[in-house]
């Protein structure tokens, strides 16, 4: 199964538990080859948590290890010191980006303040 297949599939699916709305108000045309690019997650950020290797997470719905879904910032990155990520506990934010699957939980890598928008 491809990549764009599964990310696709993977939005529905999590679209049945309410983090993902299945339709947008507005229709937005994409090539197929950049759908995978283009996922938009919203829900309300139930942890902030930076591990002992560095990286920053931000679990939706339930803290670890109950999460539905995690946006996560890789310790390199500009934005994992960013001091307002703390602030976005209860929250509610929109991350775009590559969905893809940690042990069996969807996730998406944050690499850009242009994937997190505060709602």
């Amino acid at each position: 199964m491809n990549a764009p297949f599964r990310a696709v599939l993977l939005t529905v699916l999590i679209s049945g538990w309410g983090v993902i709305p299945a339709l947008t108000q507005t229709a937005i045309v994409i090539p197929a080859n950049e759908a995978a690019q283009h996922v938009t997650v919203e829900g309300t950020v139930a942890k902030v948590f930076t591990s002992r290797n560095g990286n920053t997470f931000l679990d939706f719905g339930a803290a670890y290890p109950n999460e539905l879904f995690t946006g996560w910032i890789p310790k390199d990155s500009a934005l994992s010191a960013d001091p307002a990520l703390w602030s976005l506990r209860g929250r509610r934010v929109k991350l775009t980006g590559i969905v893809e699957l940690y042990r069996g939980k969807p996730e998406i890598k944050i690499v850009s303040t242009n994937q997190l928008v505060l709602e």
